[in-house]
């Protein structure tokens, strides 16, 4: 056994500046140890009983925010659409305000119109792509026919950020969702107008001019895509059915007036954008009439400054629109 030797009581003992004995180091050493680990075991139990104590506070939280979740009125989709006729602003209070239980989607849709609404056009459009594609397994709203709603949105939303491309690629996938949708099929028409693609877009609606689903809309882009392509005589028979059937429609009366403008009946195309400037005096219609008028003031025989009248005037924004499989 190995003693630790202490020197004698008055002998002499080593100098002031000798090192500690090595067995005292090493029992110190030991004893630091020994210190060290205590305090590491104890640092240690106290991080798990804090960690744990987290835990359930955050559960305890968590179960307090479902219950009260579960007490708020459901969501509604409806209602929040209606918010966005007023004030798309009032959408995060009314979410906020319901239940999101099970409704997540109907959710996301109505707060990306909202975004749409407010100004975010490509930003609301993007997100509305995407919920389109997002097929939720298990979601009651996950059906074909939903999707095709949002898709339809997400299009209106990119003709509205002035993207027809985009525009055309997203109707055309709603058309995989609903393929017998007429909203979806106009929608797409309008993209294909803007694009300068007025064969395309003729030979589908010539497809569906015999169709009563929003007959009016059809004829009206049936009518500009005539005119785009030299058929001006037919062009006027469609836009007469449209007015007929909404004979204070600006933008049908645009397209009548550049139409008369073109078989030469100045008269006639000044009374349409007259009367285009009375009914919807602050409306982007009423500017295209008034350059219109402009033009015809300065050169009543040159040809109307518009090529795609129709195709930008939407007959209704995202979110109020028909559904996309009327």
């Amino acid at each position: 056994m190995h003693v630790c030797l202490q020197p004698a009581h008055g002998v002499s003992t080593a100098p002031a500046t000798a090192s500690v004995p090595d067995c005292v180091r090493k029992s110190f050493l030991r004893g630091s140890a020994a210190s060290r680990t205590s305090f590491v075991i104890v640092f240690a139990t106290c991080a798990f009983l804090i960690c744990c104590a987290s835990s359930a506070f955050a559960a305890s939280v968590s179960t307090r925010a479902k219950q009260a979740e579960a007490h708020l009125p459901p969501f509604s989709l409806s209602d929040c659409l209606a918010l966005l006729d007023d004030d798309p602003s009032d959408v995060s209070d009314y979410v906020a305000s319901h239940s999101r239980a099970g409704n997540e989607r109907a959710v996301l849709h109505c707060e990306a119109l909202s975004d749409v609404l407010s100004g975010d056009f490509s930003g609301g459009a993007d997100q509305l792509d995407a919920l389109a594609h997002d097929a939720a397994r298990g979601a009651e709203d996950d059906t074909p026919d939903e999707r095709a709603d949002v898709a339809a949105d997400a299009a209106r939303a990119w003709l509205a950020a002035d993207m027809a491309r985009k525009a055309d690629a997203s109707a055309s996938y709603g058309l995989t969702l609903a393929p017998d949708s007429v909203a979806l099929r106009l929608i797409r028409d309008r993209a294909l107008l803007r694009l300068g693609q007025s064969d395309a877009a003729l030979t589908d609606l010539t497809t569906l001019a015999s169709n009563p689903l929003l007959a009016s809309e059809t004829h009206l882009l049936k009518a500009t895509a005539e005119r785009e392509t030299g058929h001006i005589e037919a062009a006027r028979t469609d836009i007469d059915v449209t007015l007929a059937a909404t004979p204070d429609d600006p933008a049908a009366l645009l397209e009548r007036g550049i139409i008369r403008q073109r078989l030469g009946d100045l008269t006639g195309a000044r009374a349409d954008w007259d009367q285009v400037i009375s009914l919807s005096p602050d409306s982007h219609e009423a500017d295209l009439a008034r350059q219109d008028l402009d033009i015809l003031a300065s050169d009543p025989d040159s040809a109307s400054i518009h090529t795609d009248t129709a195709a930008n005037q939407p007959s209704s924004g995202p979110g109020q629109a028909v559904s996309a499989h009327p």
